[in-house]
């Protein structure tokens, strides 16, 4: 079965979907004796999740079913938050009194969603350094993952997401859009935004680990969660883009070290040998030595260090991101391995309330309940992007002048690499093909 479910999601093209785009069928070929289902929702702003689990909640378990089966789990836990009453009511309503797929109600602090923070508050293990939860007998699945693993299975492939559109729009809510949408086509499916392209910044995820980009010209990805459009003025967007050369000038000339970056740091608190604190002393002292450097790998860049912690708005995360660049590109690989058996004793006292985390990006007046509000309809052009995941960049397999319809196979992954399959997420004619996409011209209706 594992062998057979591995190549139907890999035909299919799923990669997870709440995070940097890991090709899923890998994880159907491993072995865990627990499959995880991230319905978390880690960033504030964002509500894709929370309605795919009201819309989808069988679709979410068989997919775990499934996923069990071929990695030989003999549990799985939905790990989602307490305070999210309508999704655990579907949940146990689609669950009847079976055991072994079991509810966590999780808190609402941040980063819940984190798949490490997910693997101890549901199943007490620590994940080690530098590994992944299989390092601990889990697998970790995004739940849009599993719907579309249950989707594979029956021959569906990968042509849509839902998509959070907030900020500043007219109409926010979650729509379910086709791969490849233009970011501009989403804000007016949202009403529109009164800010001027050349005002605005959109930040592609959520306001703690998104991407910012200053126009409408992108498109939607397989992992692509959340759209905010916010004024490019704002304060968390002058923070959050500032360059890695100005970090480095504030780091040396500014930093106290009074800890607050170590002591919040979610994986320092895990047990990890992860201190923000430290690396900006090795900042100030021109420290060169990659042994010293290399917890720079321990980071997920979650953001609470700059975001929250540091009274003088420094960022050890974009000096952690910098180096880990410097090192990989050197061949320096991460020397850490430690697995503690447990947190740190301060581990619950260090935990973020979700709130509070929103109010220090000062996008507060964005908070609230989105619903979903259906599928974006009408898409004229698609632009299917070649690498919206892990590993290698996919392989186009139509000409241009094709004709294509939603499903139809357009890039390949690479022969023996690790990569995923895109497929069509409109009718249309292929127009473009360039070292990066593949442009699908449709028909409006």
């Amino acid at each position: 079965m594992a062998g057979n479910l591995a190549e139907a999601i890999k035909a299919a093209g799923v990669v997870g979907a709440g995070g940097a785009g890991f090709p899923t069928h890998i994880k159907a070929t491993s072995q865990a004796d627990t499959v995880i289902a991230n319905g978390s929702e880690c960033e504030p702003l964002l509500y894709s999740d929370q309605n795919l689990m009201l819309l989808h909640a069988a679709e979410i378990v068989a997919g775990m079913e499934l996923m069990m089966e071929a990695v030989g789990a003999e549990r799985g836990i939905i790990g989602t938050k307490a305070k999210y009453e309508r999704v655990v009511k579907g949940f146990r309503s689609v669950l009847g009194d079976r055991t072994d797929i079991t509810i966590v109600q999780l808190g609402n602090f941040y980063p819940s969603g984190d798949e490490q923070s997910l693997v101890y508050e549901t199943t007490g293990r620590v994940v080690p350094e530098g590994a992944i939860p299989l390092a601990v007998g889990a697998v970790v699945n995004n739940v849009e993952t599993l719907r579309n693993i249950h989707l594979a299975s029956k021959g569906v492939p990968v042509t849509d997401r839902l998509v959070t559109i907030n900020g500043e729009v007219a109409k926010p809510g979650v729509f379910r859009v086709p791969i490849g949408t233009p970011v501009h086509a989403v804000v007016e499916a949202a009403g529109g935004t009164p800010l001027a392209e050349d005002e605005l910044a959109v930040i592609d995820g959520g306001p703690m680990m998104g991407a910012f980009r200053f126009d409408l010209q992108g498109v939607v990805r397989k992992t692509t969660s959340g759209l905010i459009v916010v004024p490019k003025g704002h304060y968390h967007v002058g923070r959050s883009t500032r360059s890695d050369f100005m970090e480095i000038r504030r780091a040396v000339g500014m930093c106290c070290q009074c800890r607050e970056c170590t002591d919040l740091c979610f994986r320092h608190q895990l047990g990890h040998a992860l201190e923000p604190h430290s690396i900006m002393r090795k900042v100030m002292m021109q420290d060169e030595d990659p042994q010293s450097l290399a917890e720079a790998y321990l980071c997920c860049g979650c953001g609470i260090c700059d975001i929250i912690a540091c009274p003088l708005e420094l960022s050890p995360r974009k000096l952690y991101i910098k180096i880990r660049g410097d090192l990989i590109r050197k061949g320096i690989p991460n020397p850490h391995e430690h697995a503690p058996e447990a947190p740190r004793d301060t581990y619950e006292l260090r935990q973020l309330p979700k709130d509070r985390v929103l109010m220090k990006t000062g996008l507060w007046g964005y908070h609230g309940h989105r619903d979903f509000l259906g599928t974006l309809e009408g898409v004229g052009r698609v632009e299917i992007l070649l690498s919206q995941h892990i590993g290698a960049p996919s392989q186009p397999c139509v000409a241009e002048g094709d004709h294509v319809v939603p499903g139809d196979l357009v890039a390949k992954c690479p022969e023996k690499a690790l990569g995923a399959n895109h497929h069509a997420s409109i009718a249309g004619v292929v127009t473009r093909i360039t070292g990066d996409r593949i442009v699908i011209e449709g028909t409006r209706s």
